[in-house]
């Protein structure tokens, strides 16, 4: 699989000039809830000025810290760089006093759209204080969270040496993105990392994942993800409400290390009346430990439309200590507070507990290359797809398990309506075809 990466990135011009936050009534140091509000405004107007004038990057000082509110979403940037060496900290009060948009969800606390040539880079750290919405979504039912960082309809941009943490909900959503770079990356969740409320008492971060993605032409590299979610979720595309894609295509990521988390993952993938898509998806060279999932394939299900998850590659991937499965290819299992449940069992496929599948998506063309599987709970997997639509033609090429637990299903793996073919492996999925060097050329 190829990735582009334009000309854009060895050739952008880099202005010496640049406007300093500060330049526009930015106050460091305070954490005042008019501050907050004053330090989000001057980071948009500061952005607003480079994109218009001739000094075309925005700096974030080394040594500095701001509490921010969103001042609204950027639209419209053109060869600009934000470079953030400072702290951005979202300011922490109380809900009803975050700034909501037209249709009465929270504003994002950095959000921009419709961008060319943008460049994200720096050594700072954008801290979300996520710590009291957990606990509110968990005890109220009610979610109405911000991202950190959200990204759409957007093309060649670079985003480079930042830390995202403690998001109250995903760290970096990016959609529609057209060659995009993302990398020396962090995303970091500490659950015990509180200031205030119920600070001695650890929660569970729900929906903290590290990096939601949609688009066509995408490189990742060099991440260092730690969190209670998705590491990096491929999300589909469909046409309608893409501008750059009508399938989320042509992704590598590698070379990460992921600390417990919920997987590199492909999905959720529901049927959408105009085709939901993912395909041409490469992940290599990852190292997880203690992992809730690592790899994480979820066609979900739906009522009307088709959805296609095709042509996927996990190769060289070590995987140490899986909390609940290794491998897990089927539907998602989600039930949370006040959210939108699967009706996949938390406790499957222990008898009694279900995890229905669904006939409108199609998963197809997954191989899984040299991986270790290190202990864990439940390892090595479940492959679970459906009676009407079985999954076809995997390939499992030296796939090995080492010290796996007792857990009670055939053979290790849980293994129902899937075609496929193993080889070089110590344990073998029992519904595929064990096989030697003479497997068929369209998975070679």
């Amino acid at each position: 699989m190829k990735v582009l990466v334009s000309a854009w990135l060895c050739s952008f011009i880099f202005i010496s000039a640049a406007l300093n936050i500060d330049q526009f009534g930015a106050i460091s140091g305070e954490s005042a809830f008019h501050v907050a509000i004053k330090n989000g405004e001057a980071f948009n107007n500061a952005v607003i000025s480079a994109n218009t004038g001739s000094d075309r990057t925005v700096v974030i000082s080394a040594g500095k810290t701001y509490w921010m509110l969103p001042a609204g979403t950027l639209y419209n940037l053109n060869n600009l760089v934000i470079n953030i060496d400072g702290t951005i900290i979202a300011w922490g009060g109380e809900e009803g006093e975050w700034p909501t948009g037209p249709n009465g969800h929270v504003l994002d606390l950095i959000s921009i759209q419709n961008t060319n040539n943008l460049t994200i880079q720096g050594t700072g750290l954008i801290e979300g204080q996520g710590y009291n919405w957990w606990w509110k979504v968990i005890l109220t039912g009610k979610d109405n969270r911000p991202d950190l960082l959200n990204i759409g309809h957007s093309q060649n941009t670079l985003i480079q040496g930042i830390t995202l943490k403690n998001s109250p909900q995903y760290h970096a959503f990016l959609f529609d993105m057209y060659e995009l770079i993302v990398q020396d990356f962090t995303v970091h969740v500490d659950v015990t990392d509180t200031k205030d409320f119920l600070e001695w008492l650890p929660t569970f971060p729900l929906n903290t994942d590290g990096i939601d993605i949609s688009g066509r032409n995408v490189y990742f590299r060099n991440l260092t993800i730690q969190n209670f979610d998705d590491a990096v979720a491929v999300k589909p595309s469909h046409t309608g409400q893409y501008i750059y894609t009508n399938c989320t295509e042509n992704i590598l990521i590698e070379n990460s290390n992921i600390k417990y988390g919920v997987g590199m993952s492909i999905g959720s993938v529901p049927p959408n009346d105009n085709l939901a898509c993912v395909q041409n998806i490469t992940i290599r060279n990852i190292n997880f430990e203690t992992p809730l999932k690592a790899v994480y394939i979820k066609p979900n299900p739906g009522t009307h439309g088709q959805g296609i998850i095709s042509n996927i590659l996990y190769e060289n991937l070590t995987i140490n200590d899986a909390l609940w499965w290794a491998i897990w290819i089927g539907p998602q299992q989600q039930d949370q507070p006040g959210g939108y449940s699967t009706g996949c069992s938390f406790l499957f496929p222990l008898p009694g507990y279900k995890c229905p599948t669904d006939p409108l998506v199609t998963v197809e063309f997954i191989t899984l290359k040299d991986i270790n599987i290190y202990k864990g709970v439940n390892s090595p997997g479940v492959l679970l797809c459906n009676e009407t639509n079985p999954c076809t033609n995997f390939l499992f090429d030296n796939v090995n398990v080492y010290h796996r637990s007792f857990f009670p299903v055939p053979e290790g793996y849980y293994c129902s309506n899937v075609q496929g073919w193993a080889k070089n492996s110590n344990v073998y999925p029992r519904c595929f075809t064990k096989i030697g060097e003479d497997y068929p050329e369209f998975l070679r």
